[in-house]
């Protein structure tokens, strides 16, 4: 999991996650795209301390998860991903909602419909959303904005990540990034017909980090 020493060290922090796989989904990239961004960031930010999760796809797990990693590490960048049917290439999420709904992947329903009984009913993003669309375009990346991250396990790491950072009240910035269900890999006839490659997702996913670092 960790791509770095403790997290203890003076150095900026950095939280990378994806996800396992879900009902509909069973190989997903996003934890792929987060293990190969935290080597590709560590390489371009030498300084940084980065750690990467593979998150279930688990109600009862992943949000408290991420929570817990959010105080403990207090970085100063956690970047989510995960994946969308409806995604064509990077969707930069600006609103998460206090809501949750559907089967995960051990076949359970969230306990609540809601994910926090005392917390606001949205918060936005703390990423540069607009600028980070931007730089991205500019590489000729595909990328937009969206302000409905779902109701499922998305939103709900999105939405504990940025409760978490308030929390800490060290000026971290926490966000939420969709990818295509299938970003190609390089290796299958059925690569060309994929949206994004993996190679121009960790270009642009080391873009954003650079972008939210002020770099």
């Amino acid at each position: 999991m960790m791509l770095a020493p403790s997290v203890h060290s003076s150095r900026c922090r950095l939280l990378l996650t994806g996800f396992g796989p879900f009902p509909g989904v069973p190989r997903n990239v996003s934890a792929t795209v987060a293990e190969r961004l935290g080597h590709a960031v560590r390489w371009r930010f030498p300084s940084a301390q980065v750690v990467w999760s593979a998150l279930p796809t688990e109600w009862h797990v992943a949000p408290a998860q991420v929570g817990d990693l959010v105080l403990d590490l207090k970085p100063r960048l956690a970047l989510h991903f995960g994946v969308s049917d409806l995604a064509s290439g990077f969707v930069i999420e600006t609103i998460a909602r206090n809501h949750a709904q559907r089967m995960d992947a051990a076949g359970l329903l969230p306990m609540a419909p809601f994910i926090d009984p005392f917390g606001p009913p949205e918060m936005a993003t703390q990423l540069p959303a607009a600028r980070l669309q931007a730089r991205l375009a500019k590489l000729g990346l595909p990328a937009r904005l969206s302000r409905d991250a779902g109701a499922y396990l998305c939103n709900a790491v999105f939405y504990r990540s940025v409760l978490a950072q308030r929390a800490t009240g060290r000026g971290g910035r926490s966000g939420f990034i969709h990818l295509p269900v299938r970003v190609a890999d390089g290796r299958c006839s059925s690569s060309r017909h994929a949206p994004l490659d993996i190679d121009r997702a960790l270009r642009g996913g080391v873009e954003i980090v650079a972008a939210c670092l002020n770099h």
